[in-house]
């Protein structure tokens, strides 16, 4: 038979198990949880404010025409501004390249290199028709 004290350690370290093991399962489900998709296009915005407002179809063309008129003027500043972003980016990584040792700066520079790839790769995605 347990004494009270084995007892009493048996219980804490079986709440602590528990707690670890629902803290894990609850944090896997809330991270893998699907967000619902954001209207993102002016189409898809459109028919949410439809829905929402009740829009008959001439307000649902007018209220499409401004969002893509909205997009296509928010995607010309973003390409007026790259190069400034850009400058400011390489100005920066100048002056971490200049605090780091030659194997620290052979490291950061690939990560530079991976980081450039991810950013790419992710600006194609969001711009598939160019």
């Amino acid at each position: 038979m347990l004494t009270s004290k084995r007892k009493a350690h048996l219980i804490v370290v079986t709440a602590f198990v528990l707690g670890i093991a629902v803290g894990g399962s609850g944090q896997y489900l809330l991270s893998n949880q699907a967000a619902p998709p954001a209207a993102s296009t002016p189409v898809g915005v459109a028919d949410e404010l439809t829905h929402v407002l009740k829009l008959d179809q001439s307000q649902r063309s007018h209220v499409v025409q401004i969002l893509g008129d909205c997009q296509k003027q928010s995607q010309e500043l973003r390409e007026q501004n790259r190069p400034q972003f850009q400058a400011i980016r390489e100005n920066a990584r100048n002056r971490i390249r200049a605090l780091l040792a030659p194997g620290q700066l052979a490291l950061f520079n690939q990560w530079i290199k991976d980081l450039d790839a991810k950013r790419e790769k992710k600006d194609e995605r969001k711009q598939p028709n160019k």
